[in-house]
């Protein structure tokens, strides 16, 4: 006996104890907390999806800056070009 109570008593009182506790437990994480699972899915997703857009897009610009510099390198060579026509034409003297 434990404070007026047989162990039997206690181990009844602690199985339904563990029983409503099981019990709001599976409560929670079927009403809860269910919803909230296939929105974190859901967002999950759309994060690797983020990423992957992220990755294409970095990918992108690194593409458009070697066109750039190629652009550059270009019209540096053309600024030259102009320089030496007009040189030739003014007869050596700018």
């Amino acid at each position: 006996m434990l404070l007026g109570l047989s162990w039997g008593e206690w181990a009844s009182i602690t199985t339904v104890v563990v029983f409503m506790a099981g019990m709001v437990s599976l409560l929670f994480k079927y009403i809860v907390f269910g919803p909230f699972q296939d929105d974190i899915k859901d967002l999950n997703n759309n994060f690797k999806a983020l990423n992957n857009n992220l990755r294409e897009i970095r990918i992108s610009i690194e593409e458009l800056d070697k066109r750039a510099d190629e652009h550059d390198r270009r019209l540096d060579r053309q600024h030259e070009r102009i320089k030496d026509l007009s040189y030739k034409i003014r007869g050596g003297n700018y």
